[in-house]
């Protein structure tokens, strides 16, 4: 039995994440499964989005564990790939600079545990101009915020052996291109 692969899609606020998902998902059904984004899950149910420190610390802990509740949830689903809109890492880009505590440390976790959950990591850079940039209703960063969202994540995973970076374009379609050329090679 061949061995199921989890890629997961980051980067900052508005990189393309969830529409190139989406268009993958149309594409290899059924040989993929799309794990949907915590937080959108959350704060569509209507989970809190308070202001500061102590509550991002909350908010960041519940993504996580969401995260993974639905990571390790799908992996009994027939797929042979399963995409990750955001992945467990992704929360250290939330994390407040003032807490004492780490936040792997608060989630009981490991740098080395959280990089093996992932086959494959697909960084996609949000739109260089503010004027591409949308809000949304789970978006609410600023254009200026949401870049250094994408450095902080960016860090996040930059051990991770197998990472792949796709800047921005001015056409979406050449981002989706180069996501689906990583994907293809995955299948294989």
């Amino acid at each position: 039995m061949q061995k199921k692969k989890r890629i997961v899609f980051t980067g900052g606020p508005s990189g393309g994440k969830t529409s190139i998902i989406d268009i993958a998902q149309r594409k290899y059904c059924p040989k993929v499964f799309t794990v949907p984004e915590a937080a959108s899950v959350l704060y569509g149910g209507g989970f809190p989005r308070k202001p500061g420190s102590k509550a991002m610390r909350h908010i960041q802990r519940a993504i996580y564990f969401t995260v993974r509740e639905l990571e390790d949830m799908s992996i009994d689903e027939e797929a042979k790939i399963f995409l990750c809109d955001r992945g467990t890492l992704d929360s250290m880009a939330y994390w407040p600079k003032d807490s004492a505590e780490g936040f792997l440390e608060s989630v009981g976790s490991t740098m080395e545990k959280e990089l093996a959950r992932y086959d494959v990591v697909i960084h996609l850079r949000p739109p260089k101009k503010s004027d591409v940039y949308k809000l949304s209703g789970t978006r609410i960063e600023d254009h200026k915020a949401a870049l250094e969202l994408d450095k902080k994540t960016e860090q996040a995973w930059s051990a991770h052996p197998k990472r792949f970076i796709i800047e921005d374009e001015p056409d979406f379609l050449f981002k989706v291109e180069k996501a689906m050329e990583i994907i293809d090679r995955e299948m294989d």
